[in-house]
């Protein structure tokens, strides 16, 4: 059989930079500070085996199909909680049950967006947003960003370079605002107040993707900013329990305006029709009993001391070197720069010394596809400090200072 010539858009899509990295620092022996991933260490899988009981009450509805907008339980519990996180009531219609929060920013993405739209996004960003992006045709303006975020006093600017470029007025803003992938950065209040005025009087709504917001390690929560702006619907927020439960059970969930929610069930109907059923009926479970509040201190207690354990060494072995990085206080990463040095190349000797990371320019879209002038990462490397233990880390920067010596 001969298969026809491929779509535009599947010509146009590229792999995965951090997927296709996994077939290098899997080698034996390798320190990797690579991955975005969870501690395994801190996976509650006694507790989540437990909650499988669940099963001999509900098994006849949890093995069956479900709802498109979610599995009853869950929804409740999360309108619930989130809608105390974002100091509002939510009602069913503004809320979607999504396989993973990447499956959240897919189907807004096919929902708001044409081939050749144009998404503000923070610069570095999170290059899953990227490639999700792309895949239905996105261009992307990018606004640069410092130890407290996105910088938004530049964002009326670049949007209006945007419109100026392309005949096209910016779609969406997509933003980590709290630990930034992968930054680390954790906008400011007065920030997010700013975003928030500033794209409601630009028209544009606001993406708020916020997979480590419950994972603050120093100083004080900061708002959402879906709470910021109330109910007018300019800020859709997204959240997920890969981070703070485990990743393989691929529950996220979306709030936005009940239009827009409409339209992603409807999306999503012909995509997977629904999150598998038994799984949200064991995470309803699981929050249910009280358990994911109960879990969340163990977390926090563990990443952070991994967390203190890369700091210390990075001072230790780098900060002579000339690196430079802002401290995190919460998330997954370490944002360093090294002045004067091709992070690519300090990858590829870091390699044969056995520690990876992740070279800068994944973290930015490519020239093809980026409207403005805004490049970056050739001197930046992120670091993820959740995986590997505190006698790795210490190892790790130890080779890593090995390599920039």
């Amino acid at each position: 059989m001969t298969i026809p010539p491929l779509s535009q858009i599947a010509q146009n899509m590229r792999p995965s930079p951090i997927r296709e990295l996994f077939k290098v620092i899997g080698r034996p022996g390798m320190i990797s500070f690579a991955g975005g991933l969870p501690s395994p260490q801190v996976f509650p899988v006694r507790e989540f085996a437990e909650c499988s009981s669940i099963l001999q009450r509900d098994g006849a509805t949890l093995l069956q199909y479900g709802a498109s907008e979610g599995y009853p339980p869950l929804t409740e519990w999360l309108r619930e909680a989130t809608g105390q996180h974002l100091r509002r009531s939510i009602t069913p219609e503004e809320l979607l049950v999504t396989s993973g929060s990447q499956q959240a920013l897919d189907l807004v993405g096919r929902a708001l967006l044409d081939p050749g739209d144009v998404v503000v996004v923070e610069a570095p960003t999170y290059p899953g947003a990227i490639h999700a992006l792309r895949n239905v045709g996105a261009r992307f303006a990018a606004v640069p960003c410092d130890g407290e975020g996105m910088q938004v006093d530049r964002l009326r600017d670049v949007v209006e370079a945007a419109e100026k470029q392309t005949g096209r007025w910016p779609k969406l803003i997509y933003t980590i605002p709290d630990f930034s992938n992968p930054s680390g950065a954790c906008m400011s209040l007065a920030r997010r107040r700013q975003l928030v005025d500033t794209a409601r009087e630009l028209g544009i709504p606001v993406f708020e993707d916020d997979p480590y917001g419950r994972l603050r390690y120093l100083g004080e929560p900061v708002p959402a900013l879906a709470s910021l702006d109330g109910a007018s619907g300019s800020v859709l927020y997204a959240s997920s329990f890969s981070k703070i439960l485990a990743p393989g059970v691929r529950v996220a969930w979306i709030v936005g305006p009940p239009r827009l929610i409409r339209a992603l069930v409807m999306l999503r109907q012909g995509e997977d029709l629904c999150t598998p059923v038994v799984t949200q009926g064991l995470v309803a479970e699981y929050c249910r009993r009280g358990l994911l509040e109960r879990h969340l201190p163990r977390i926090l207690d563990h990443y952070r001391v991994k967390r203190d354990a890369m700091q210390a060494e990075l001072r230790r072995a780098l900060s002579a070197g000339g690196a430079e990085w802002y401290e995190p206080e919460g998330g997954f990463f370490f944002w360093l720069r090294l002045p004067g040095r091709d992070s690519q190349a300090v990858f590829d000797r870091a390699i044969e010394e056995k520690v990876a990371f992740l070279p800068g320019r994944a973290f930015y879209p490519g020239d093809s596809e980026q409207v403005g002038q805004v490049r970056g990462g050739r001197e930046f490397a992120r670091l993820a400090f959740t995986f590997a233990e505190p006698d790795q880390i210490a190892e790790g920067c130890r080779r890593l200072a090995k390599v920039l010596d």
